[in-house]
């Protein structure tokens, strides 16, 4: 300790020392939600209408920023992602309502330029070049993107007060960051008032710096509140550097899928809902689990019974990992694989089970070279974690690997809508507001091969979808649960078909281009690809033991041969 003063305050004065309505708030992302800080927000300003603008990298899923909204404190979101992520990602019904009729605004960007647009106000610039969004419709409109001459440019984004959770930072504000460290220092530095940081401890400054060469540190210069709270991630984990080992604890799988699903309840419902679990502390048996980590890959969840006939999801799952591997392992070999949240990643850990020839898988918010732990298809999973080469940030995964090596890169990604052109939709339709981009258009614009999963019928494949998320351009594959499409030249042309009975080959092709919207060019010899043998459903099913992505409803392509009802 210096002779520095101490910003060790208690949360509620800290935040109402600093938040005042009408404020652009921003909650950082990183391995530890700043989920703290939200409810005490949420208590300070329950029955008002502070009019405030949200930012972050997504809200939903470990992160409770979608309770703010529901709360009414919210009139502008800024963010890449709107919705839920686990048990399965997908639109939180009532945040799009809000957004629909108008009632909050919303400012769609993809996970790495709204990083961009922080690293921009903390550099003190007001662009940033990105390689991101051209092709899009993300840039419709806005003011705050610029083409010029080929490049892009993003504005920067400058909320007022930013909340962060660390692990443990000294009374000076000096910060030790969960990892991987996501978005690390830009947001706390991009805010004009400074960072209100809330941590497992306070600790001595010769322990942070005993950390420091092993750890991503906020500087305390960036600082205006430090604030103990344990456990103050709830429901996100802590996963923590060695010298800190002991305040990581796990994300409450069990309580994110029970927030989910409170935001369908009806408003009175909610609000009793806010008020006894939202507010109040985990259990103790909650924390004795949470701190248990450690031994959840030795788990074996109790699975539920799984369908005779594979369903559409372990279909495409299948057919796609056959191909991620061939391109994986083929002579154009990629030097990284990454995936999107979903069956998506689930094709990508079939095609590398087994496999330490594959090569390195890596995800958006900083895990490179990771092996899929079975028990849980969260793509975050704690124990996947454990498993990891590096743990780094967004920026170097989406940034320098995907955008500076794309070429070297595999993409694999699920579509909501996809069109003829491999255009990808994931932020809004004719209807209304879907969940967003997330870190989708910068694999899709940096990675120059993707391979993209999406269910064959009409309203996810469409003549031309209503906004483009990801450009299609880099889109080489389209695996659907009963056909592939290859990119050849500008057309995706039919390759292949699902069929358990190879002689019905021509029919099968027939009845896919019926079920397909556009007029769908055909090789000139049509695979018939199999389905997913007994291995490889046994592979899928131990990642996804309880079936939150591998569904329900048999494969359109198996129903008819078996007698199931699609």
């Amino acid at each position: 300790m210096t002779g520095r003063p101490s910003l060790v305050r208690p949360l509620p004065d800290a935040i109402a020392d600093a938040v005042r309505p009408g404020m652009a708030l921003h909650f950082a992302l990183g391995q530890a939600r700043p989920n703290a800080a939200i409810r005490v927000l949420m208590r300070q300003f329950a029955g008002t209408r502070p009019g405030f603008s949200l930012s972050a990298t997504g809200f939903g899923g470990p992160q409770l920023g979608l309770f703010l909204v529901a709360a009414g404190l919210a009139d502008r979101l800024v963010t890449g992602f709107v919705g839920h992520q686990y048990p399965s990602p997908g639109p939180d019904r009532r945040t799009n309502r809000l957004i629909d009729d108008g009632v909050v605004r919303i400012e769609a960007w993809s996970l790495l330029t709204f990083l961009q647009r922080l690293r921009a106000a903390a550099l003190g610039v007001e662009w940033f070049t990105t390689g991101s969004l051209t092709g899009s419709s993300i840039p419709r409109g806005s003011p705050d993107i610029r083409d010029a001459g080929g490049a892009t440019l993003v504005r920067a984004l400058r909320p007022d007060v930013t909340f962060l959770h660390g692990v443990v930072a000294d009374a000076e504000g000096n910060t030790v960051l969960s990892v991987p460290a996501g978005e690390g220092i830009s947001g706390a530095a991009a805010a004009r008032d400074g960072a209100i940081v809330t941590v497992e401890e306070v600790v001595s400054t010769d322990q942070v710096r005993a950390a420091a060469a092993g750890a991503t540190v906020l500087p305390g210069a960036l600082v205006r509140a430090v604030c103990p709270v344990r456990f103050g991630a709830h429901p996100s984990g802590v996963y923590a550097p060695d010298a800190f080992r002991s305040y990581s604890y796990g994300d409450d799988y069990a309580f994110i899928q029970e927030s989910a699903q409170a935001l369908a309840l009806p408003d009175d419902a909610l609000a009793s809902w806010i008020d006894d679990r939202l507010l109040a502390a985990p259990s103790e048996a909650t924390i004795a689990h949470l701190l248990a980590w450690r031994d959840w890959g030795a788990e074996t969840p109790v699975a539920v019974d799984h369908p005779a006939v594979p369903t559409g999801e372990e279909v495409s799952a299948a057919v796609a990992a056959r191909i991620i591997r061939d391109l994986a392992l083929g002579p154009d070999a990629p030097a990284f694989v990454l995936t999107g949240i979903g069956v998506s990643s689930l094709a990508a850990w079939l095609a590398r089970h087994g496999d330490d020839a594959f090569p390195p898988l890596v995800s958006e918010v900083g895990l490179y070279d990771y092996t899929p732990s079975p028990g849980n298809p969260f793509l975050f999973y704690y124990p996947n974690l454990t498993s990891c080469v590096g743990l780094t940030d967004t920026d170097a995964i989406l940034g320098t690997l995907v955008q500076g090596q794309g070429s070297r890169s595999l993409g694999v990604l699920a579509a909501g809508q996809l069109d003829r052109d491999g255009n990808i939709n994931s932020t809004r339709t004719d209807s209304g507001w879907l969940t967003g981009s997330g870190g989708a258009n910068d694999i899709a614009s940096g990675s120059r091969r993707n391979v993209v999963l999406v269910p064959h019928r009409r309203g996810r494949l469409v003549e031309r979808v209503d906004f483009v998320t990801s450009p299609g351009r880099n889109v080489t594959v389209v695996v659907t649960d009963r056909a592939v499409l290859e990119r050849h030249g500008p057309d995706l042309v039919l390759t292949g078909v699902v069929t358990a009975d190879p002689s019905a080959l021509g029919s099968v092709v027939r009845d896919v281009l019926a079920a397909t919207p556009w007029d769908v060019p055909v090789a000139p010899s049509v695979r018939a690809l199999p389905p997913p043998d007994p291995g490889e459903l046994d592979v899928l099913r131990s990642y996804d033991p309880q079936r939150h992505l591998l569904g329900s409803r048999p494969a359109v392509a198996l129903a008819a041969m078996t007698g199931a009802s699609s």
